[in-house]
């Protein structure tokens, strides 16, 4: 049903720039370090060391309430923040009813004050952008006011780039995603295993870009581009009006109230064999480790089973809502999120909230004047109806021989940092492959999935679907987004359909692949390089 007259926009908000005045090129230079480049940093405590110390906001525009983390309104356990004009205030957050704390100016330094147009607050850091769309971090969001401070700097290498600009070409959804080893600690692969966030944290901030169907995220330990992706819903089609994230749980909605939710994080999916161990085999039967470090050295332990949990459709909400959505965490452990949607029901505003595994949604009321703009919600499933063209980029290539020849898995097996290793290098270095026979193809290749369909053309002509399963590679230096002629590593495997693989008795050519290839595994690790023409496996 359309709400209150008229159909979503998202939640938008302008950058404004003098007409006569170009962007500036660099972030402001007062302040180039700050403690959030020295992770993990020390335990939330939420004291409030400093905080009368902060002159008080006696303006009469300043939230009565904030229950929804939006560009202007943001909360962790500990404390309130809100954007009001240029101005970021805070206060100590109380748990439910009237907030008396007054709202006091968040101490920052002399070159962002009246440039703030945006914030977003997840565990202990604070994410703020100016007029011109360049990042800036306060730490310690979770302790003391008296130890809060600012960094411009973001990006490779280990936080130290002089920084970083929010991804896209507008501000139609984003947020600062955080996951720290002493408040969220865990998080679990694919098959429901804890594993532990590492000591530098797991800190993006995802973004909207485009026509909403991609989400391009920036990591303040990896290169400064627009190169980094979490692969959307519907196979990265779903256009998203909202997106809000929080302990590497990010959440979208589309113009007629479908949402989805996905753990996901450049560490967690693949992407850092660095930091982290991974394998594309089921780790049942392995116990899990006590600790990352254990993780990481000991190989009788379990590994991070990839690929990467894909994307959960949440149910719809049962009454009128927005386009203002949220998620929180609320303790530590993987799915203690919260997620909220701006609504309405029986005339009174509030929110609908919910944990992502519960099958219904509850309402809050909260009379708080209207964040976002109303949402066509009708009850039936809308995914779908408005899909993002599919990616244009049709690849193929051949699979090496497997006669002893550097490969994805011989890489995971001797411990070398596989996301790391193209195997346009290896060919470079003289560790050629000969092709095997095999060749698989993809059409609509989109580098930002997880999996997507595949065929593999046996020596006799015989086609045999397959599943591609990718993630990112680690790269050392920034690219363009998607594919063109500049290789783009990723890692991988080739996996056979579970029915298949226990009837491949039945199909010659696929019982002949699974012995030959696939080494009598129903998935089996790659590492590939991909061109916008051309496809290079080993």
């Amino acid at each position: 049903m359309r709400l209150w007259g008229i159909a979503a926009v998202g939640l938008l908000w302008p950058v404004p720039v003098a007409a006569a005045q170009a962007p500036p090129s660099q972030p402001a230079a007062c302040v180039p370090f700050g403690t959030a480049q020295l992770p993990p940093g020390v335990p939330s405590g939420g004291g409030r060391l400093g905080l009368t110390n902060l002159p008080v906001f006696t303006g009469q525009s300043a939230p009565a309430s904030v229950e929804l983390r939006t560009p202007t309104t943001q909360f962790n356990r500990f404390s309130d923040f809100a954007l009001v004009g240029h101005d970021l205030l805070t206060r100590p957050r109380t748990a439910g009813g009237t907030n008396a704390e007054p709202w006091r100016y968040v101490p920052m330094p002399e070159c962002l004050r009246g440039r703030l147009i945006g914030i977003s607050v997840d565990d202990d850091e604070l994410a703020a952008v100016d007029d011109s769309g360049w990042i800036y971090t306060m730490d310690n969001a979770s302790q003391d006011p008296i130890f809060w401070n600012w960094t411009s700097a973001w990006g490779s290498p280990l936080w130290f780039a002089p920084g970083q600009q929010l991804p896209g070409e507008n501000g139609n959804g984003w947020a600062l995603s955080v996951s720290s080893p002493w408040d969220n600690q865990t998080f679990t692969d694919i098959a429901g295993r804890i594993h532990y966030v590492g000591l530098g944290k797991m800190t993006m901030l995802p973004a909207l870009t485009g026509d909403g169907s991609r989400i391009t995220f920036a990591d303040p330990w990896l290169p400064n581009d627009d190169s980094y992706e979490i692969g959307g819903p519907v196979g990265g089609r779903f256009q998203s009006i909202s997106l809000s994230a929080a302990g590497s749980t990010t959440f979208v909605m589309n113009r007629y109230g479908d949402m989805y939710t996905r753990s996901f994080d450049f560490d967690s999916s693949g992407s850092d064999s660095v930091f982290f161990r991974y394998s594309w085999d089921s780790q049942a039967g392995k116990p899990t480790a006590p600790n990352i470090f254990a993780e990481l050295l000991d190989r009788s332990t379990a590994a991070i089973q990839l690929p990467a949990p894909d994307w959960v459709h949440q149910p719809k909400v049962p009454g009128e809502i927005t386009s203002a959505i949220s998620v929180n965490s609320t303790g530590p452990g993987p799915g203690q999120r919260e997620l909220r949607v701006e609504g309405r029901r029986d005339g009174a505003t509030g929110f609908w909230h919910k944990s992502p595994t519960a099958p219904e949604w509850e309402f809050t009321r909260t009379d708080a004047a209207r964040l976002g703009t109303p949402v066509d919600n009708p009850s039936a499933d809308r995914s779908k109806d408005t899909l993002a063209p599919p990616a244009p980029w049709h690849l193929s290539g051949n699979l090496p021989a497997r006669d002893g020849s550097i490969d994805g898995q011989t890489l995971i097996d001797i411990g070398l940092p596989y996301s790391v290793v193209d195997p346009r290098l290896l060919d470079a270095v003289g560790s050629h492959a000969a092709p095997s026979g095999y060749r698989i193809s993809v059409s609509h290749f989109d580098p930002a999935a997880t999996s997507r369909a595949a065929t593999v053309t046996a020596p006799d002509g015989a086609e045999i679907p397959v599943i591609l399963h990718t993630a990112d590679g680690l790269r050392l230096g920034p690219r363009a987004a998607g594919l063109d002629g500049e290789p783009r590593h990723l890692v991988g495997a080739v996996e056979v359909p579970r029915d298949a693989f226990d009837t491949r008795g039945d199909d010659p050519a696929l019982d002949g692949f699974v012995r030959d290839w696939m080494r009598g595994r129903q998935i089996a690790a790659i590492t590939l390089s991909a061109t916008d023409h051309d496809l290079v496996v080993r």
